[in-house]
C-alpha cells in the first residue's frame, strides 16, 4: 500500500513538475524556441510537431537546465541528437558552447566530430577548429597525442604532419607514433625538422637516436647518425637557401623557353626558307620581264632599221 502511495506522489510531482515548466514566462519561452526550431529547421526525420518539440525541450531543459535552450535553438533536431548520444556527457557539450560559442555549433552538429569531441575532450574540439580537414583523421587515428601536436601547431605545419602520416612515417617503425610528442613538445620546429629528415627517422636506430634528446637535433647541436641525415644536411646547407631566395617565376619561365626553343628554331628555318624561295622567285620573274624587255626594245629597233632602208631604197629609185 505505502509503494503505490510513493508512486502516486512521484507520478503527481513530475506532472507538477513539467507543468510549472511549461507555464508562466518559462513556458512561454519554450514554446517559442520549440516554434522557432520547427520553422527553421522543419519536423525533422520524424515529422515531428510543434507540440512535440516543445515536449522534448522541456525535458531537455527539466534535465540540463536553461543554459541547453540556445543549443537547441543554434542546432535544431541535430541538437537533441547531440545531447541524446552525449548520455552522461551531455553537460560537456553545453560548456563547449557557452566556451566557443557558435563556433561549437560546426561539431555539435556533426555526428563524427561530436563523437571525437565526446572521447577527447576539449583539446580535441580546439584542435577540429584549429584545423579543419586535418583534424579529423589524424586524432581519430592518432588520439590524444595528435591531439596536443595539432594544438601546438601553424596551418603550415599541421599540413606537413598530415602528409607524413599519409606518407606512413609515423607508422615506419613502433616507435614512429612517438614523434608527436615530440611535436606537441616543441611545435613548428619540431615540425620542420620531421619533415626535412622525414627519410631518416623511418630507420629505427636513428628515430631511436633522435627520439632519445630531441630537441638538441632540433636546435642543431646535433646531426643525425648515419641513416641519410649528413648527406641531407649538407645538401640542405648548400640549396636551401638557394631555393629560399630563387625567382622560380623566372626559372619556370627560362625552362619552358628552353623546352620550347627547338620548336621555336624550326618555325624560324621554316619562315626563313619560305622567305628566301619567295626572294628568288621574285628575282627569277624580274629577270624573266627584263630580258623580255630587252628582246622586245631588240625587235623595236630592228623594225626601224628596215623600216629605214626601205625608205633610202626607195629614195635611189
Amino acid at each position: 500500500m505505502k509503494k503505490n502511495i510513493c508512486l502516486i506522489l512521484f507520478l503527481l510531482i513530475c506532472f507538477f513538475t513539467v507543468s510549472i515548466a511549461t507555464a508562466g514566462p518559462a513556458g512561454t519561452a519554450v514554446r517559442e524556441a520549440a516554434e522557432y526550431i520547427v520553422k527553421k529547421f522543419g519536423k525533422g526525420a520524424g515529422g515531428q510537431t510543434v507540440e512535440e518539440v516543445t515536449d522534448a525541450t522541456t525535458r531537455v531543459i527539466t534535465k540540463y537546465g536553461d543554459d541547453a535552450l540556445p543549443i537547441l535553438k543554434k542546432t535544431g533536431h541535430a541538437g537533441f541528437s547531440a545531447l541524446e548520444q552525449a548520455g552522461n556527457k551531455a553537460p560537456d557539450i553545453i560548456k563547449l558552447y557557452a566556451r566557443k560559442g557558435d563556433e561549437a555549433i560546426w561539431i555539435i552538429s556533426q555526428p563524427k566530430k561530436l563523437s571525437i569531441f565526446l572521447k577527447h575532450g576539449d583539446s580535441a574540439a580546439d584542435a577540429l577548429l584549429k584545423h579543419p580537414g586535418i583534424a579529423d583523421s589524424l586524432i581519430t587515428k592518432y588520439g590524444d597525442d595528435a591531439t596536443g601536436a595539432l594544438n601546438n601547431l601553424s596551418r603550415a605545419s599541421a599540413q606537413k604532419l598530415n602528409r607524413i602520416a599519409d606518407e606512413g612515417i609515423l607508422d615506419a617503425t613502433k616507435q614512429s607514433p612517438e614523434l608527436l610528442s615530440v611535436v606537441r613538445k616543441y611545435g613548428d620546429e619540431a615540425m620542420d625538422f620531421i619533415w626535412k629528415n622525414k627519410g631518416a627517422l623511418t630507420v629505427a636506430s636513428v628515430l631511436g637516436t633522435f627520439l632519445h634528446d630531441p630537441g638538441r637535433f632540433i636546435g642543431g647541436e646535433e646531426i643525425l647518425p648515419d641513416g641519410g641525415k649528413k648527406r641531407i644536411g649538407i645538401i640542405d646547407r648548400i640549396l636551401g637557401p638557394i631555393a629560399d631566395n630563387a625567382n622560380w617565376t623566372l626559372i619556370i619561365i627560362g625552362i619552358l623557353c628552353v623546352g620550347f626553343m627547338p620548336f621555336i628554331a624550326r618555325k624560324f628555318k621554316k619562315s626563313y626558307s619560305e622567305i628566301k624561295k619567295a626572294s628568288y622567285k621574285n628575282d627569277a620573274k624580274d629577270y624573266r620581264n627584263e630580258k623580255v624587255s630587252v628582246a622586245e626594245s631588240g625587235s623595236k629597233q630592228e623594225n626601224k632599221a628596215d623600216q629605214a632602208e626601205k625608205s633610202d631604197d626607195q629614195m635611189i629609185v
